[in-house]
């Protein structure tokens, strides 16, 4: 089992990697995409029609990429107060909780993220004319992303296993 998990958490660290650089491509080409947005309305005096829409667009992929991003590193805004007056073990055992909670939580949405995907991919953007679905299936990736590093993460702090604390257990500066 414990190879098994390795396997898995290597092979996602090499997905998050790309995860990685596929959000600072999107953020990019956002920046580049409003900047032109400003740029015409400003200097030319006639606003880009597609840019908000595409920039809506990037948007989304950036928030729910980033969200599977940030848990992977667990990086996201979290209240250590009290957590980090519990002993060690009792911290371990609410951080196995918050894991198994969010996997939970994620493979439960899932299935309704798909169907909004599916209604929604049926409808095209006004200004872009490409389907909707192109924007609405970040939502089914980035929830499984997130189901499963909360998941490897939930195995590896339930078992305790090496480079657990390293990885993962990060003190407050």
């Amino acid at each position: 089992m414990k190879q098994f998990i390795n396997q898995i958490n290597k092979w996602y660290d090499k997905f998050n990697k790309l995860n990685e650089w596929v959000i600072i491509f999107l953020m990019s080409a956002m920046c580049v995409d409003l900047l032109a947005q400003v740029g015409a309305r400003y200097l030319f005096q006639h606003p880009l029609t597609w840019s908000e829409e595409l920039a809506r667009y990037m948007f989304v992929w950036i928030a729910l990429l980033g969200s599977a991003w940030c848990g992977r590193s667990h990086i996201h805004v979290r209240m250590t107060v009290v957590t980090g007056m519990l002993p060690k073990s009792v911290e371990r055992i609410v951080q196995i909780i918050v894991s198994i909670t969010i996997a939970a939580t994620c493979f439960i949405l899932l299935p309704n993220a798909y169907k909004i995907f599916l209604s929604q991919s049926k409808l095209k953007a006004v200004t872009l004319g490409i389907s909707l679905g192109i924007e609405y299936i970040a939502a089914p990736v980035g929830i499984f992303m997130m189901a499963i590093q909360w998941t490897v993460d939930a195995l590896y702090a339930i078992f305790d296993w090496p480079g657990y604390q390293a990885r993962y257990v990060k003190e407050e500066q």
